[in-house]
């Protein structure tokens, strides 16, 4: 055989293939033109196309999920942030869709949704024909817009992500109408009170009916029921009709029928709660600082009363005597106890001018009868006030950095302190208390309180059960003071001072130009300076020691005594100064007859008040005021009005 030709499916020509020795066909030989193509191509690039759309198809599906998954996120986000009240949502026929929180309550309120009580009444008739009414604006009923517009603007929003998101998509779907948007608000207690005086006189009517009542006893019959109203029941039904008086916004009425089954044959406890009148004791008013008044009770055993009615035979009368019932406290037990002891009392004398004398007045008139309760604070510058010309108060001497100066009001620490001493002999409470800048003749050492306007105040509270009446009355230069309360127990105080130093003053000679030639001229007075503490010793009624405590230090400062002389050239021959005794000694104080001398602290003793069981007192610091009012006689010459008062830490002008 020769070759043979082989033709494309095309027509076109093809090579020969040329034979193998062993007469098989012969294989072509590969080339960049011709390939071998296996017989299961065709099938191949089918299953290629396949899965290509399987791939498209799922990529489009994923896209789709990813796009629906984005439109869910971005709507749920939107709703989240949403600040309006969901769509299609209605109450009290408004449409409230799209409106702000503000906004809603704002559409309610000029819906008049607050406005409910106008028009609306309830009554309550009872079987006697009896009845009561009340509005709507007698108990302040009302809705609140506020908690409305809460309720709207909540509604859908149930804190789930998607919940909201969903409750979103059903709102635009249906319209939502709302209803009970909030509570309703009344004066329960006016209700209550309403209820109570009517019900109690439907029942006091109906005993009236069934049993006589006499000024010692009440006699009833056996077998006669009594159907009493019920207070509960009464004031449920009435707030049932006021809501629903004011849901239709109108005039309602309804009847009250007392339960039946609950009727008794004679309900002892209804009438015992009737007729019976509880005692008052009385009381002590702060108001009127006087006992209230104390009434007595009445009633009947109520025991005893059953057990009577119970062996009566029916329709058989049946005899139940009252009895009256004695308060605990009358207002004779109570007026017999107030201000009924001396708790303290003391005495000073009054020295210095007609203008000091006259402040003291004062003073002791604005505290003389004030009254401090239980727990209260006696403050003596807010009862005295601030000292002013106005109030009648004159210029008296006052220390200023330690000079003397005219001030008003000068030398009203004498009261402030002769109050104080009295303090210190009862178990009062010292609140605020400050020693003077320098001693005091009227008083001994750690026994004196100054005070001055704005600066300086002296305080003490009333820790006793019983209230205290402040007396304080001048009697020509005699200044006494008394605290009048109630004393509880057999107690008596003494008060002690130990002295931890003493500084004596200097007494110094200056020339001074206006200081006539053979005469001397006193600028300021000598004063020594004492540091005191001060105890309380408390003893039963035996005079055994129960208690020592130290209440306060007293710091008084010293003061130089200044001598002005005439200048050493206009002294003339034979001239003789006048001598000055050591300093510090007796002789270097002032004697003046006509006004009191100091006391030696350490020897005198005060008289010794009734008093009551100590508390620890608060410990006082001595006065650093820079201003006082004197309250010790000056030693020489005094200046016209100057008052012979030392020391009071007080100016008030």
């Amino acid at each position: 055989m020769g070759n043979i030709k082989l033709i494309s499916g095309k027509g076109k020509k093809g090579r020969a293939m040329p034979r193998s020795s062993s007469g098989t066909r012969a294989m072509p030989r590969s080339d960049s033109r011709t390939r071998a193509v296996p017989r299961s191509s065709s099938r191949t690039r089918s299953r290629s196309k396949r899965r290509t759309g399987a791939r498209t198809a799922f990529t489009i599906f994923v896209i789709l999920l990813i796009g629906i998954a984005a439109l869910v996120l971005s709507l749920g986000f939107y709703v989240k942030n949403l600040d309006t009240v969901f769509p299609n949502v209605w109450a009290e026929g408004t449409k409230f869709s799209g409106m702000t929180l503000d906004e809603a309550k704002e559409a309610l309120i000029s819906s008049g949704y607050e406005s409910n009580a106008k028009g609306v009444f309830a009554t309550v008739i009872f079987p006697d024909d009896s009845e009561f009414t009340i509005s709507g604006e007698d108990v302040g009923l009302s809705l609140d817009a506020g908690e409305a517009a809460i309720a709207v603007y909540n509604y859908g929003r149930e804190g789930s992500f998607f919940k909201d998101e969903l409750s979103y998509i059903r709102s635009l779907l249906s319209k939502t109408e709302l209803n009970d948007l909030s509570t309703v608000t009344l004066d329960e207690e006016f209700v209550r009170g309403v209820v109570r005086e009517h019900t109690k006189k439907f029942n006091d009517a109906l005993i009236d009916d069934k049993c006589e009542i006499n000024d010692n006893s009440i006699v009833l019959v056996k077998g006669t029921g009594i159907e009493s109203a019920n207070e509960d029941s009464v004031f449920t039904l009435t707030i049932a009709t006021l809501i629903k008086a004011m849901e239709e916004k109108t005039h309602l009425t309804v009847e009250y029928i007392p339960d039946k089954s609950n009727v008794e044959e004679v309900d002892l406890a209804l009438i015992h709660s009737s007729i019976s009148v509880d005692p008052i004791s009385s009381e002590y008013d702060p108001e009127t600082y006087s006992a209230s008044k104390s009434s007595i009770g009445i009633g009947f055993d109520l025991a005893m009363a059953q057990a009577m009615l119970d062996r009566a035979g029916m329709g058989e009368s049946v005899e139940i005597p009252l009895v009256t019932i004695e308060p605990e406290v009358t207002e004779e037990d109570i007026e017999s106890l107030l201000f009924r002891d001396i708790l303290a009392t003391r005495k000073t004398n009054i020295a210095g001018t007609s203008n000091r004398l006259n402040n003291i007045v004062l003073s002791s008139q604005a505290i003389n009868g004030t009254v401090i309760n239980p727990g209260e604070v006696f403050s003596y510058n807010e009862i005295v006030g601030r000292r002013t010309s106005a109030k009648g108060y004159k210029e008296a001497g006052a220390y200023v950095s330690g000079n003397v100066v005219l001030e008003v009001g000068g030398g009203i620490c004498q009261t402030s302190s002769t109050i104080y001493s009295c303090v210190l002999y009862t178990t009062l409470e010292v609140v605020e208390r400050s020693c003077h800048m320098f001693t005091v003749s009227y008083l001994p050492l750690g026994y004196d309180a100054t005070i001055n306007w704005g600066t300086i105040d002296f305080k003490w509270k009333n820790n006793t059960g019983y209230p205290i009446r402040v007396e304080a009355v001048v009697n020509g230069r005699e200044l006494t003071v008394n605290l009048m309360g109630t004393k509880t127990d057999d107690y008596r105080i003494e008060i002690e001072t130990e002295r931890i130093s003493t500084t004596a003053y200097q007494v110094i000679r200056r020339e001074d130009e206006s200081v006539a030639p053979g005469k001397t001229k006193t600028e300021s007075d000598g004063h020594t300076g004492y540091v005191v503490d001060t105890y309380k010793c408390i003893y039963d009624a035996g005079d055994n020691l129960i208690s020592r405590t130290k209440v306060a230090r007293s710091s008084y400062r010293t003061q130089d005594r200044v001598i002005l002389i005439p200048p050493a050239s206009a002294e003339t021959p034979g001239e003789q100064q006048p001598t000055e005794q050591p300093t510090g000694t007796p002789s270097d104080q002032p004697t003046d007859p006509t006004t009191e001398q100091p006391t030696d602290p350490s020897t005198e003793q005060p008289t010794d008040p009734t008093t009551e069981q100590p508390t620890d007192p608060t410990t006082e610091a001595p006065s650093t005021g820079h201003t006082e009012s004197p309250d010790d006689p000056p030693p020489s010459n005094p200046p016209a009005e100057e008052p012979t008062d030392v020391t009071r830490q007080e100016p008030d002008e």
